[in-house]
């Protein structure tokens, strides 16, 4: 199954498209299907249309936020970061894989959706607004996802703001200047 990615910004007019998405995770449908995936204070949310037009195979949050680092009892900020607050693909194209790469590699739709989130924070980086870290709150479903996408758990010393539904996330990041 190979399916053209068109992700684009959410706009009200696609709520009706939106009750219909179904991810397997409740809290994260809900998200989609709320407000709040409309406010600019939250973040802003990115949607994977069908070629119709008439499904949304996936989307994603960002906002910002940073990374602090502890030394001792003081706390110093080491730098900004895109956050990404929610991630979900629609549960029917879990585990599709759309292509499989000579060295045997697979693609599937989550990778795909994932790549478009990472060229966001590329461009965004490139033309708008510094930061030296991608942050993120993993769900055991997503956790593979984003390690096989080279991000690393956080270490005990560096830390960032957790918002109250990514209590029990495993917090991750990646550092865009690593060498």
């Amino acid at each position: 199954m190979k399916t053209n990615i068109n992700t684009e910004l959410f706009t009200k007019d696609m709520n009706d498209i939106a009750q219909d998405f179904s991810s397997g995770n409740v809290f994260l449908d809900n998200f989609l299907k709320s407000e709040d995936a409309l406010n600019n204070s939250i973040g802003k949310t990115f949607v994977w249309l069908n070629e119709n037009r008439t499904e949304i195979i996936g989307y994603y949050n960002i906002g910002v936020g940073y990374i602090d680092m502890y030394y001792g009892d003081d706390k110093y900020k080491i730098g900004g970061s895109i956050h990404l607050n929610f991630f979900a693909l629609n549960e029917k194209y879990r585990g599709i894989i759309v292509r499989k790469k000579a060295d045997g590699t697979v693609i599937k739709f989550s990778d795909r959706l994932f790549t478009d989130f990472m060229n966001k924070v590329y461009e965004l980086r490139e033309k708008y607004i510094g930061f030296s870290f991608v942050t993120l709150a993993a769900t055991d479903e997503g956790y593979s996802l984003y390690k096989r996408n080279y991000f690393d758990d956080l270490d005990a010393d560096l830390h960032f703001s957790f918002k109250d539904d990514e209590k029990g996330c495993k917090p991750m990041y990646l550092a865009l200047d690593a060498e």
